[in-house]
């Protein structure tokens, strides 16, 4: 079954059973954002990883927000100290703004369906050529999310009192 997904260059995905690979510089990490979200119609539960995230995402999680119940947020260490202004921004629309020691990339959506983008993509523009790979396949997901948790339990939650 061939996807397509929203942007100004339309990309097909030919899906193997339940992934779904692209290597395309036509394919940036908000237009993933948006497949995604797309194909679980609204998100209980949306996280998205990335090295770091400009005010441009941000503005587009804003304009979908009443369709995500929950947002969390993985960002590297860094940008806090990088960009304050942005990192608060990034905190006061998202559900829980997460730093670490990170370097992965993907969005894990849970609505009417399940889906998990693993990208080379930053949560910025850069028109590179960049890798994604969509999973659908449950036990997949299910392992990354059982990860997922080891992160989430050495991050530090920004904001929170430590």
């Amino acid at each position: 079954m061939k996807r397509q997904l929203q942007n100004s260059n339309p990309v097909e995905l030919s899906w193997n059973n339940d992934i779904a690979v692209k290597l395309s510089q036509d394919i940036q990490s908000h237009d993933v954002f948006d497949f995604i979200l797309d194909e679980c119609k609204r998100a209980d539960k949306l996280i998205i990883g990335s090295f770091a995230m400009n005010e441009a995402y941000v503005r587009r999680i804003i304009r979908n927000r009443e369709r995500i119940s929950s947002l969390e947020v993985f960002l590297d260490l860094t940008v806090a100290d990088r960009s304050p202004s942005n990192t608060i921004y990034i905190s006061e629309n998202v559900d829980a703004l997460y730093l670490t020691s990170n370097h992965s990339k993907f969005i894990y959506c849970r609505g009417e369906k399940q889906m998990l983008a693993v990208m080379s993509n930053n949560a910025t523009n850069n028109h590179r050529f960049e890798l994604q790979v969509f999973i659908r396949e449950k036990g997949l997901i299910a392992d990354f999310l059982q990860q997922y948790e080891i992160m989430k339990a050495e991050s530090l939650r920004y904001g929170a009192d430590q």
